[in-house]
């Protein structure tokens, strides 16, 4: 008796959580006919979004939207892409803004490009720079009685390959970035 009437709670919370959501949709495809009818600026598409994201963070204590809030943990990436998608909907880029940005960009990676060589050179030339005495008494692995491996020609290789590393990241984002 007890489990049929919770099945028929249950039913009677489900049509009436329909009912809602149906209200939800049709007041949404109000909103959009609105929005397309009234061609708005950025500024309001702007306190638009505020007020909405207002909206769904007060929604959001409901258990709906629990798995959203789960899956929000798991990409931390997830907040920045749909930050961009929102700033390039808002922000329409003339071409003077966006030559200004792509002259950024090609100047910030000719300046990565230039410490990661400059980083190369300074490596391999630590390597071939005799180094200082106290240095020498510190040789990690002998060539023969005279030479062989230090630290200072670790700490060298390592230098260079930061460098390289810069270098081979400069060119791999920029090939992966492109939209």
């Amino acid at each position: 008796m007890e489990n049929q009437n919770s099945r028929e709670e249950f039913s009677k919370l489900n049509k009436e959580s329909e009912f809602e959501y149906a209200q939800i949709h049709k007041k949404m495809d109000e909103f959009l006919v609105l929005l397309s009818e009234a061609r708005p600026d950025n500024v309001l598409l702007q306190e638009l979004q505020i007020k909405f994201n207002s909206a769904l963070r007060s929604a959001s204590d409901s258990t709906a939207l629990e798995p959203y809030k789960r899956m929000k943990n798991n990409f931390m990436t997830e907040e920045a892409d749909s930050e961009l998608g929102q700033l390039l909907i808002m922000n329409n880029l003339d071409k003077k803004t966006q030559k200004k940005v792509l002259i950024w960009q090609l100047i910030s990676k000719g300046l990565r490009v230039f410490i990661a060589l400059l980083l190369i050179l300074l490596g391999f030339g630590m390597i071939i720079m005799p180094a200082p005495p106290y240095f020498e008494m510190f040789t990690l692995f002998y060539l023969n009685p005279n030479d062989g491996v230090t630290i200072m020609d670790v700490i060298s290789l390592i230098v260079a390959f930061i460098g390289l590393y810069l270098l081979v990241s400069v060119f791999t984002k920029g090939k992966s970035g492109r939209i």
